[in-house]
């Protein structure tokens, strides 16, 4: 068994631990700390509270949806874990590319807090039944056409839906909206998972486990 993929097989519900990351992404959004923000600097570059709130609506909940309307692509996974999927991306990334996630999410936000609140239900409510009605193995087409498995996308989902809200909650200064602990648990294995990929294992090690000798490992994204 691929050890990337132990959290998809053996771990937890990856589709309703999803749903479960998607619900807390609509309560924020609509949290009135958030809306009262929504034009204010965010804590990350370049973007307003408006648009990380429009990135995680877009990026934790309903680009799946739009995935799964692409139907069922041809021929093996391209990436076989959300590992392999982050660290691939950000082999791949440029300035241009960070500049098209800033714009993507900017145009999200321009509806207002309440346009893209409401957005993020509608999408949900039709997401949910969709979602729950496919297998984890169910193939689909997703960044730059790459076939991946459901479960494992599902996966870089979840990292999503945790890493920005915490950046959301950082950036109206309140405390993190919870998580289910296994959303967390997932983020930092993934997390790891990428480091390992793009740093090498030693490096890794030595970043969790001794102070001091790690090369610069961290953020891995």
């Amino acid at each position: 068994m691929r050890w990337e993929t132990a959290a998809v097989t053996d771990g937890p519900d990856v589709v309703e631990l999803f749903l479960a990351g998607a619900h807390v992404v609509a309560e924020a959004i609509a949290d009135p700390l958030v809306k009262d923000a929504w034009d204010r600097p965010s804590v990350l570059e370049e973007q307003s509270v408006g648009s990380v709130a429009g990135h995680l609506a877009r990026a934790g909940v309903w680009v799946v949806g739009d995935y799964l309307d692409g139907g069922v692509p041809e021929g093996p996974a391209g990436f076989e874990s959300a590992g392999q999927y982050f660290a691939e991306l950000m082999r791949a990334s440029s300035p241009r590319s960070h500049e098209a996630i800033r714009e993507r999410s900017a145009t999200v936000a321009s509806v207002g807090a309440e346009g893209v609140a409401r957005d993020v239900v509608t999408r949900l409510a039709a997401l949910t039944p969709r979602l729950r009605a496919l297998d984890p193995e169910h193939c689909i087409a997703v960044t730059g056409g790459i076939t991946m498995r459901l479960g494992d996308y599902l996966v870089t989902r979840i990292v999503e839906q945790t890493v920005h809200l915490d950046d959301l909650a950082r950036s109206v200064e309140r405390p993190p909206w919870p998580l289910p602990p296994e959303s967390e648990a997932l983020t930092i294995a993934v997390g790891a998972e990428v480091g390992r990929r793009r740093c090498g294992s030693a490096t890794m090690i030595r970043a969790l486990y001794r102070q001091g000798f790690a090369d610069a490992a961290l953020p891995v994204l």
